[in-house]
């Protein structure tokens, strides 16, 4: 698989990954936020259509933490029809909200990328059954079709998770590829169970009124890593204050949005202009809901570190799996060296 290739198979992953209503035509969409003079300029990458599973981005932005850091934040949608990575590594965006196995994938080609601060604690991924069904586990899995929109992407990454924590084999059980079919294939039998994500499919089939059970994946000892604020090894480098400031403000807003949730509906309306009924707003509130404790993890409170023993665990996963293309060790992909220490951050409180 060429660059290219990978790119676009990152730009499909990403929109199961991180968005709920999936990816819509459209061009790329930015605001710039306004800030002190003297700040930096910074341009953050969001993929494709406004959501608020991006709501700290939003409420940094909103509330002035970003500008509070020194950042002048320019917030950029991406296009339907650009990779997940091609304006980061154009020099278009700085960072970028992706997730850390496809970024693994991306650098696996040689690709200048590198994790700086943890956006999601714990792996989203999830396989959802009907309510009825027979399979209670992941072993049960076995003899089973498991549907997933194809063979890319963090969908694919988490049905081979499954299967492994399941102890399968790929003989053991069919994977069909559905699109982002998976509510309708559901529902309707054409698979016995979808591989999706908690804060985004699961929520999406519950308001739809379809009865299901989600059986997670191993939790701490799934070797996959959700999203992350990614950049390059070139501008972190040259940008070190504002790389940690980034990692900083965007994870005190994560803790911001979960003492008052409704900061996050209040700053996520400006961008996403469907929550405008209340079928939207209920909708939005119930992704939320879902995905607040994936931003605070076991402890409660973001602060951006990164489970550096996971990473490793998921390089050697997607080794193993055949899906990386080259040579990527923890060290290159990943760093905790932007990461506001408890001391710094208690001195800026």
């Amino acid at each position: 698989m060429n660059v290219s290739a990978v790119l676009r198979t990152v730009a499909l992953g990403a929109c199961a990954s991180l968005i709920l209503a999936g990816c819509t035509p459209g061009a790329p969409s930015e605001h710039r936020g306004s800030t002190p003079d003297g700040a930096a300029d910074v341009t953050i990458g969001l993929t494709y259509i406004p959501n608020i599973q991006f709501a700290p981005v939003y409420v940094a932005e909103a509330q002035g933490t970003y500008g509070a850091a020194g950042i002048h934040p320019t917030i950029r949608h991406h296009g339907s029809d650009e990779g997940l990575f091609t304006a980061l590594l154009a020099g278009q965006e700085d960072v970028v909200i992706a997730s850390g196995d496809e970024a693994a994938v991306a650098a696996s080609q040689g690709l200048d990328l590198v994790s700086i601060g943890r956006y999601y604690d714990a792996y989203p991924g999830t396989v959802i059954v009907p309510a009825d069904s027979s399979i209670k586990g992941l072993a049960d899995l076995a003899g089973k079709t498991i549907g997933i929109p194809g063979e890319y992407g963090s969908n694919y990454y988490a049905a081979l998770a499954a299967m492994r924590d399941g102890g399968l084999q790929a003989s053991d059980v069919t994977i069909s590829s559905i699109g982002y079919t998976q509510r309708a294939a559901l529902a309707s039998g054409q698979v016995d169970a979808v591989v999706g994500f908690t804060n985004n499919d699961a929520v999406q089939m519950r308001l739809a009124g379809i009865d299901i059970r989600e059986i997670p994946l191993g939790g701490a000892a799934t070797p996959l890593v959700g999203a992350s604020i990614i950049t390059t090894h070139e501008w972190a480098d040259t940008h070190p204050d504002q790389a940690k400031a980034i990692v900083q403000a965007t994870t005190e807003a994560m803790d911001a949005i979960a003492a008052d949730p409704k900061v996050a509906v209040e700053a996520t309306s400006k961008w996403d202009t469907t929550l405008t009924d209340e079928t939207a707003l209920s909708g939005a509130h119930a992704v939320l809901t879902a995905t607040i404790p994936l931003w605070s993890g076991q402890s409660g409170q973001a602060d951006g570190v990164q489970d550096l023993k996971r990473w490793a665990s998921m390089l050697s996963f997607l080794s193993s799996i055949g899906v990386l293309e080259g040579s990527v060790d923890t060290d290159s992909i990943v760093t905790n060296q932007f990461v506001s220490t408890d001391e710094e951050r208690s001195s800026q409180s």
